[in-house]
């Protein structure tokens, strides 16, 4: 009987400190999403995002530092949410400062074809 109650007491003791070996390391998907959030900042941050979205990218950096913080304190679900989150705004931010970069040379274009029209018309009026 003695020996039954020991191989109980050590499988609980292995149990418990498998548990405990599972809980210092932190989940693989929130490892992977920060890593994926972290990334997405720093690409924001070489684009023109700082440029023309940024306030989406502070946004952005603020999540990152607080899903950080999160994850120092074994908060692992709410890591995740905020890298999820920071992920998200630097993506915006720098699919914003795109699309701002590609009004502007529209515009740009816009005004150099006009430019050519008039000077395409001017020759026709003089001639005449």
């Amino acid at each position: 009987m003695a020996s039954k109650q020991a191989v109980i007491q050590l499988l609980l003791l292995c149990g418990a400190l498998g548990l405990s070996g599972c809980a210092s390391k932190p989940p693989a998907p929130v490892v992977a999403e920060m890593s994926q959030a972290g990334l997405a900042v720093q690409q924001a941050s070489k684009s023109k995002a700082p440029d023309y979205s940024s306030l989406e990218l502070y946004t952005a950096r603020e999540q990152l530092a607080a899903a950080q913080a999160a994850m120092h304190k074994k908060e692992y679900t709410q890591a995740r949410r905020l890298a999820e989150r920071a992920l998200v705004n630097a993506q915006l931010a720098e699919t914003r400062a795109e699309a701002e970069q590609a009004r502007r040379a529209a515009a740009e274009l816009r005004t150099s074809i006009e430019a050519l029209r008039r000077e395409a018309v001017q020759p026709v009026a003089q001639s005449r």
